[in-house]
């Protein structure tokens, strides 16, 4: 086998071979430093790719293991819900994904979803209402924090915000 010219060195062999086969697939434009692709499966929209970093939509949009709250495969209509993270709303972005044959991707995209979850509590703040605290590891060990709030609770009143604030640090002292 021939070196191509220019990736003579270690690693540099690797990582030539390794961005070729990233432009091989559609939706990707390159892999990061240690990235693999896990599966991938064809939708009438286009692939959807699932590495050891994110999942690729068909329009090109990555979303890292953190930041996808759930997904579910639904057998009979052939579709991939993922639904990520809540940022600024309640309720976070939901995709519904169309696929032909899945193959093992419906498994993948699940265990990378819970693979990523460190600890997720449900906090009492006011009365009934509460948080929903959760802590998600990334690829590279850092832990990403999300809180998602009860209907009715105010943020801005300040008593109620230190009460959430002391809920999401009771959470995060039983991990860091």
């Amino acid at each position: 086998m021939t070196i191509p010219a220019g990736c003579r060195g270690p690693g540099r062999y690797a990582e030539a071979v390794r961005r070729r086969r990233a432009r091989g697939i559609e939706g990707i434009e390159s892999l990061e430093p240690g990235e693999r692709v896990l599966a991938t499966a064809d939708g009438p929209d286009g692939p959807v790719t699932a590495t050891t970093r994110r999942l690729v939509l068909p329009t090109g949009t990555s979303l890292a293991w953190t930041a996808i709250e759930t997904a579910g495969w639904d057998r009979a209509e052939s579709v991939l819900t993922v639904a990520e993270v809540p940022v600024t709303t309640p309720k976070g972005r939901r995709h519904r994904l169309r696929l032909d044959r899945p193959g093992r991707l419906t498994d993948v995209v699940r265990e990378q979803v819970t693979a990523s979850v460190v600890i997720s509590r449900r906090m009492p703040v006011d009365g009934a209402r509460g948080v929903r605290v959760t802590g998600r590891r990334t690829p590279d060990d850092e832990l990403i924090w999300s809180v998602q709030l009860d209907a009715g609770i105010d943020i801005d009143d300040p008593a109620t915000r230190a009460r959430v604030d002391e809920a999401v640090a009771l959470v995060r002292s039983e991990v860091e």
